[in-house]
């Protein structure tokens, strides 16, 4: 049995230093991993300079400490020390250098255990990351001491403060959402609809909380590498549609109260001459399928049949989409309507019809 134990405790240890926003590597150039005691002082030392106030500094010389201590007990070619690094975002990408970087570390030294040195918790999060490889047997925080003075905290305070208004990470929650919510409210402000802004902040913090709790925006960066031109063109058909439906019913003066008349009414409200919400609906659902078309046709040299058909189908029911709110409203023409429909189902079935038979032929040549 205590031969078997003997076996399990591990001789070779790997004292690492993680920095998953890639601080060292902003600052001192350094190309991560760093392995070797005499590269990881170094860089230390050249980091300290740069950033004396920076945690992770301290992270980078409690680590020296850890591993000069274990090499005095597993001896020198049992242990080594090394720093890898992941990247400012701290996203997805991040860990997946860290696990790269690991990696070509492990096979320089191939060690049997880490023991993990780190500066607080957003580095302690990669601990699965490293023990996906192999085990953590030991995990040493390192807390800096600071004085209780009003001065010292000043400047502590002064300090984080800075960060949050010029660090990219934090610019955008300390600056880029408060922007947003001044522009809301001058925005309602011109279209006299301020009283809206304390109904629409919730629906906006709604907004966010479902596109960070969802990671949407890892499905929007996928989405939009994949078919960029379709992104951006559903993005301008969305705030098109949004944009007129604001401006529309900061105009209008409705007086329906049942709600299919109500949004009949909406529809047909000029927003200018003879644009209504109903054309720029129209349009914005165009400039969506526009966007396929090019997608499919630059990135995959096909035609998108589905949204062609589409596309010729609803440019003429333009007409017939007008007709339908105005009979609604009692004031539209059946017959014209039939019309008007009979004329956007025969050129959509005509462009269908010409897609096969261009099929048909490419095949049999």
């Amino acid at each position: 049995m205590s031969e078997d134990n003997e076996r399990k405790i591990p001789k070779r240890l790997l004292i690492l230093c993680v920095d998953r926003d890639d601080d060292i590597g902003e600052y001192t150039r350094v190309e991560t991993p760093i392995v070797g005691r005499d590269a990881v002082l170094k860089s230390a030392i050249k980091f300290a300079i740069q950033r004396p106030e920076d945690s992770d500094s301290n992270a980078l010389f409690a680590a020296i400490q850890q591993f000069d201590r274990i090499r005095k007990v597993v001896g020198p070619e049992n242990c080594e020390i090394a720093v890898i690094a992941g990247t400012p975002e701290e996203g997805i990408e991040a860990d997946m250098k860290i696990l790269s970087e690991l990696d070509k570390v492990l096979g320089k030294f191939s060690a049997e255990a880490v023991v993990l040195i780190s500066d607080g918790p957003t580095d302690e999060q990669v601990i699965p990351l490293i023990q996906s490889r192999l085990p953590v047997i030991s995990v040493r925080r390192v807390v800096v001491q600071q004085s209780r003075g009003i001065e010292e905290s000043f400047v502590l305070v002064t300090g984080y403060l800075k960060k949050l208004f010029t660090e990219p990470k934090y610019r955008k929650y300390s600056l880029g959402i408060p922007g947003i919510l001044m522009f809301i409210q001058a925005f309602l402000s011109v279209l006299g609809i301020s009283s809206y802004f304390w109904h629409i902040i919730p629906m906006f913090l709604g907004l966010a909380f479902v596109y960070k709790g969802f990671a949407l925006d890892e499905k929007i960066k996928e989405a939009y590498s994949q078919y960029p031109i379709t992104f951006i063109s559903m993005l301008t058909g969305i705030t098109l549609i949004l944009t007129g439906t604001i401006i529309t019913y900061s105009l209008g003066k409705f007086s329906r109260t049942n709600i299919i008349e109500l949004i009949s009414e909406i529809m047909l409200t000029s927003i200018g001459g003879l644009l209504t919400l109903a054309d720029i609906t129209i349009l914005g659902v165009l400039f969506i399928l526009a966007g396929r078309i090019a997608d499919n046709i630059i990135q995959y040299k096909r035609l998108d049949w589905k949204s062609l058909i589409a596309l010729s189908f609803i440019i003429p029911f333009r007409e017939a989409t007008i007709e339908i709110f105005r009979v609604i409203l009692g004031m539209g023409n059946i017959l014209y309507l039939i019309y008007w429909m009979f004329i956007s189902v025969l050129i959509s079935m005509l462009v269908a019809g010409f897609l096969a038979l261009r099929e048909k032929i490419t095949i049999l040549t």
